[in-house]
């Protein structure tokens, strides 16, 4: 209900329908499955998997980081991109990061947690595997699998005629796109947007449709 402090949450009446067992039951697993995780002592990778997965080191991307920001202009003359101040040798520029720019290099090593944490984390948002990486059979050229050189999906082909284009696209020729039909392309791929004598694409021939309205006077212009 409205209140000054804010929105307050009121509990209603009680039902007039006795509670039965089997919701009692349903309630308490149905709590109980979405308590469960919580409950549970997190867990994290071992250090060879997080370093299989790319686990970085904190100082060495401190150093990568001090790297890019150490740029030889000449002989004896080196710039912190930064501040773009210009010192005499790479150790000055090194010192200068980490006195002037110690926000700098601590945004590194709070990325370099940050993503560390990610990484150990079992149960960390992630994209599904690629169908690829699961193994299985291979595919072969010109099909779907079912042996080294496939037989597509219709099936493997018998007798003394070649097997038909895969999806009605031919080998291609030169000029065209490899695997994709070069010239043997399918025409819907290339209507309204034929070539003329002069090798330029010709236009839509239909008119753009203009929506105004119609007691409006003539002599305006409409963009």
């Amino acid at each position: 209900m409205p209140n000054r402090c804010g929105i307050m949450h009121a509990r209603g009446s009680p039902p007039s329908s006795k509670v039965t067992q089997q919701e009692v039951a349903d309630y308490i697993s149905h709590f109980e499955s979405k308590i469960a995780p919580f409950l549970q002592p997190s867990t994290k990778l071992s250090d060879d998997e997080a370093n299989r997965l790319g686990k970085k080191d904190a100082e060495a991307e401190v150093e990568k980081f001090v790297a890019a920001n150490t740029q030889e202009l000449s002989k004896d003359k080196w710039l912190c991109p930064l501040s773009g101040k210009k010192f005499k040798g790479p150790e000055f520029v090194r010192k200068h990061i980490f006195n002037k720019h110690a926000e700098k290099v601590d945004e590194v090593r709070k990325e370099v947690e940050y993503f560390n944490n990610y990484l150990l984390d079992p149960k960390r948002p992630q994209l599904p595997e690629h169908p690829a990486n699961r193994g299985g059979p291979v595919v072969g050229r010109g099909g779907m699998g079912g042996g080294p050189e496939g037989h597509g999906m219709m099936g493997p082909f018998h007798g003394g005629f070649p097997p038909p284009p895969p999806f009605g696209f031919g080998r291609g020729h030169p000029g065209g796109f490899p695997g994709f039909g070069g010239r043997n392309f399918p025409d819907v791929y290339r209507a309204g947007f034929k070539r003329n004598n002069y090798g330029r694409f010709r236009s839509d021939p239909r008119e753009v449709i203009g929506y105004h309205d119609l007691d409006e006077p003539q002599d305006l212009e409409l963009f």
